[in-house]
């Protein structure tokens, strides 16, 4: 029987009810920083019910292959993903497109498996949201011991609503964005303008988590100050777009960033909140930094982390539609739209394509620990 046969996406569904077992696999990115460093993959392995029930998987495309087997061969009803937010991200598109594709051969929806986020990589957001940051061997070994003899329907569990961005719009960034397919979307639950994704790309310099932010945000400030030799070579990746920025209608004509999520920005144990709040279904929090000068937004970063209020930093919660410009961040994965332009000059004189960010009705459901 294939993996997509209706017989089997019955069987998958089945396994959804309230009173169905639980049945646990794991995907596992072996490339993500704790996992690279402990091996953690085959410790997890080691205390699944069913071992067999796992995949890494090396690249995006053993991805699909995997969660097709997970969910319609082992029949797997909550899913333990074991990476960081990029491994969570490509996850979570990849489950939205099998899932997508097993209800147009069902005729009929088909959820997504309930998912357990484990901390397996450098920084993982939606662990911290569903309070599974810990080590991942130690989170699933909470999760098999608290859900012993449970039902599915028992399992505490906590839904964080997706966005999605639309890199070809046919909108003008309305509070009513026009529908688009879904298999046109990428979804995620952090969106970063291409200020975001130039940070990013400095922030890799000095390695991940918190101590690569902290030299990061640092090194910006001291070699702004100093005009350091690292500053005199990137600090142009901190210009501010020369495009505008709409938010459900209101036009911006000029500012440095943006950023929409649906999930509290915090870190620190909440000592950094630059958002505290979950979004609704269907809507975003959004934070725009309009200064467009650089010792301005270096000296707003502070109050930005923080969230407290400013003139120059715009918070707008409920937020349905924005349009930007250019190359963007989703969970901490880059997207370079500009990758097709071979010179640096020619980068410069074409206007970046928009794109939209839009609020969506999905809403993926994790265990709540």
């Amino acid at each position: 029987m294939s993996r997509t046969d209706p017989a089997a996406i019955a069987t998958y569904l089945r396994g959804l009810e309230p009173n169905a077992r639980i049945r646990p696999g794991l995907v596992s990115n072996p490339l993500a920083r704790t996992n690279w460093r402990s091996v953690g993959h085959d410790r997890l392995v080691a205390i699944l019910p069913e071992p067999a029930a796992s995949r890494e998987t090396p690249n995006l495309d053993a991805l699909e292959p995997a969660l097709e087997a997970l969910l319609f061969e082992h029949m797997i009803n909550v899913l333990v993903v074991n990476g960081g937010d990029g491994t969570i991200h490509q996850t979570l598109n990849a489950a939205i497109r099998v899932v997508d594709r097993a209800a147009a051969r069902l005729g009929q929806r088909v959820p997504l498996p309930l998912f357990l986020f484990v901390n397996g990589g450098g920084m993982n957001m939606l662990a911290r949201v569903f309070g599974s940051g810990g080590h991942p061997v130690r989170t699933l070994k909470k999760f098999l011991v608290r859900t012993r003899g449970s039902r599915f329907g028992s399992l505490p569990k906590r839904g964080v609503p997706l966005l999605a961005v639309d890199e070809t719009p046919t909108g003008d960034g309305g509070a009513s964005p026009p529908a688009t397919h879904a298999s046109d979307l990428r979804y995620g639950y952090i969106f970063g303008s291409e200020l975001v994704f130039n940070a990013l790309t400095m922030y890799e310099r000095f390695g991940q988590g918190y101590p690569g932010l902290a030299r990061f945000l640092y090194e910006v400030a001291a070699g702004y100050a100093l005009r350091t030799e690292l500053w005199n070579r990137y600090g142009h990746l901190l210009d501010a777009p020369t495009t505008s920025l709409t938010i459900d209608g209101t036009v911006y004509p000029r500012y440095t960033s943006v950023v929409a999520t649906t999930v509290p920005l915090q870190l620190v144990k909440g000592l950094v909140a630059t958002v505290r709040t979950m979004a609704s279904p269907g809507g975003m929090n959004a934070v725009a930094v309009l200064p467009t000068d650089k010792g301005e937004v270096i000296a707003a970063i502070p109050r930005l982390m923080v969230g407290a209020p400013t003139p120059d930093i715009v918070y707008r919660s409920d937020v349905r539609c924005i349009t930007v410009h250019g190359a963007y961040t989703l969970d901490g994965e880059r997207f370079d739209r500009d990758a097709g332009r071979s010179s640096r000059a020619s980068q410069a004189t074409t206007t970046p394509a928009p794109l939209n960010v839009i609020g969506t009705s999905r809403v993926v459901w994790g265990v709540w620990l």
